[in-house]
This record gives structure tokens, C-alpha cells and sequence, in this order.
């Protein structure tokens, strides 16, 4: 009796044993089949980039050394240094390319540019403008420095969102527009914008209006993008968009949306800005436009930007 409740027990534990031994097998398989999916989601669309400006090392950044520059030692300044400097002394402001800026609701139209032929269209587009509202969407969560995953472009007429993942290395195309002294850009908080772009693409901005250095010129109790778009344009944003993941392809709806919302109601927010500053005189508009030129600097050290990450 006693034997058979030990071959009883025996093929119990051999049993329990097997069923042991497929389940850990079974959870391997799967734990290795969700790696690999991991690990191909993760590729980095960084590593397409033909031109990297700005490596992981801390080397010195080298600013763009413009075509009629003879000097070796120029590639540690910012060549657009005269003109900005202009401007500095003289913050004059064409009133006049405000007259036509008027609150509009967002329409279902937009342009997605992701080739070289549309984003020279946009280049053409651009040119002809007198003003326009730039913004940017940052990927650094999965990066040691980050890089710039999208800009947002919006004229009075159009909004434009700039694949630059796909375009990374065209994107030369478009600074010629964004360094002219006599286009008005404006941004909200440019401080890192401007260095992000310099960064990534040797993209200079020249004539900047940052309606958050006029939000702290007229000392407004909040500077914020997300107050302005409540009181001035009445609309509300979802800020949590912001930490997205901006590299995937395509991007959410709602991401889109909340893109094309930071730049598109930018011009019409710098236009009530201007209104107040003029308003309230003393001299605080021309202030105003000495600070935001002030960022159009950057940063001239590498280990500088580090600081933004």
C-alpha cells in the first residue's frame, strides 16, 4: 500500500514537473516575441540622418559658415550677426502687416510637407510674405539631446506642418526665409526654438517677435501659451500633448490638431499683443522687440544647449 502512494506520489510531482517546464518555455516565447516587436517599434528614425550638426560629444558648436566668409575662425560666430544687430538698434515695426491679421477658426485644411519639391513651394510661399508664426515639437525622451521632429508654419491663409524627420537633410531649403531681416516671424517662448534649430539644421532666425517676452513686457499674471489662446482666441488646449511621442508616423489626429492650434491663432495673438504695447507707450514696445531680437543669438557654445535638456 505504501508503494503505490509513493509511485502515486512520484507521478504527481513528475506531472506537476512537465506542466512546470512548458509554462516557463511557453513564457519565454512569448517574452522573446515581445522583445523583438520592441525592438523594432524603437528604431530610431535619427539614424537616417545624413547631416548631424550637433553630435553627443561636447564638442564646440560650429555655427553655418556663409558662402562669402574667408575666415576659418567665423564658424564660432553667428552669421547673421549684422542684421540682428540692426534690428537691435533699431526695432523698427511695420505696423501695416497687422491691419490684415484677423481671428479664424481652424478648418480641416492644413499641408502635410515631407518632400524636397513641396517644401521649396513652402520656401516660395514664405518669401512673399511679410509675417508669419513659427512653433516646434521636440523628441528627446528616447534621445540624449534630442532633435526636432515637426514645425509648424502658419500664414494667415494656410498652415503648414514640416515632416523634419523626412526632411532633415533638406532643410536648408527654407532658411533663406527664415534669416531675412525683412520677414516678421513670430514665435511664443523662442529661447529654445531658436537654439533647436540652429542646432539641428543650421535654421536662423532673423526679426522675431516672441509674444511671451510681450507678455512679460506688459507684466501679464501668466506667460504661457495656453493663457493666451484662452484669452485671446477663447480656445483651449490640451498641453499634455506636448511630452507625445512626435517622431511616430502618421501622426494622431488630435496631435495634429494641437500642432497646427500652437501656430495657426500665434498671428492673431501677436496682433492683440501689439495693440496693448502700442496702447500702452512709454516705450515698451520697441522693449519689447529689442528682448525677442535678443534670442534670434542663440547659443555660440555647444555645451550651452545642453543646459535645455
Amino acid at each position: 500500500m505504501e508503494h503505490k502512494l509513493r509511485l502515486r506520489l512520484a507521478f504527481v510531482v513528475a506531472c506537476a514537473t512537465a506542466i512546470l517546464c512548458i509554462a516557463v518555455h511557453r513564457r519565454r516565447r512569448r517574452n522573446a516575441r515581445k522583445t523583438s516587436c520592441y525592438l523594432e517599434f524603437e528604431t530610431k528614425p535619427q539614424s537616417s540622418f545624413k547631416q548631424v550638426l550637433a553630435d553627443n560629444s561636447y564638442s564646440p558648436f560650429k555655427h553655418l559658415k556663409l558662402a562669402n566668409s574667408v575666415d576659418a575662425k567665423l564658424s564660432n560666430l553667428h552669421p547673421y550677426e549684422a542684421d540682428i544687430m540692426a534690428l537691435v538698434k533699431s526695432p523698427e515695426v511695420d505696423y501695416r502687416i497687422f491691419n490684415e491679421i484677423v481671428l479664424t477658426t481652424m478648418s480641416e485644411s492644413y499641408v502635410w510637407v515631407e518632400t524636397e519639391p513641396q517644401l521649396q513651394e513652402l520656401a516660395n510661399v514664405l518669401s512673399k510674405e511679410k509675417i508669419f508664426a513659427v512653433d516646434t515639437e521636440q523628441h528627446s525622451f528616447r534621445s540624449f539631446l534630442g532633435f526636432t521632429a515637426l514645425i509648424q508654419v502658419s500664414t494667415q491663409k494656410e498652415d503648414y506642418l514640416i515632416d523634419t524627420i523626412a526632411l532633415h537633410d533638406a532643410m536648408d531649403i527654407i532658411r533663406p526665409v527664415f534669416s531675412d531681416p525683412t520677414v516678421l516671424k513670430v514665435f511664443h517662448g523662442a529661447d529654445n526654438d531658436v537654439l533647436w534649430l540652429q542646432r539641428d539644421f543650421h535654421l536662423y532666425v532673423v526679426n522675431l517677435f516672441d509674444t511671451a517676452k510681450a507678455c512679460e513686457v506688459l507684466s501679464k499674471p501668466h506667460k504661457s501659451l495656453a493663457y493666451l489662446l484662452e484669452t485671446c482666441c477663447g480656445v483651449i488646449t490640451n498641453k499634455s500633448f506636448q511630452r507625445e511621442d512626435w517622431r511616430q508616423r502618421p501622426l494622431p489626429e488630435e496631435m495634429l490638431e494641437y500642432a497646427r492650434s500652437d501656430a495657426h491663432y500665434l498671428l492673431y495673438i501677436a496682433r492683440c499683443l501689439l495693440d496693448e504695447l502700442r496702447h500702452r507707450g512709454n516705450g515698451i514696445l520697441s522693449t519689447s522687440f529689442l528682448f525677442s531680437s535678443s534670442i534670434c543669438f542663440g547659443s555660440l557654445a555647444f555645451w550651452l544647449c545642453i543646459d535645455y535638456f
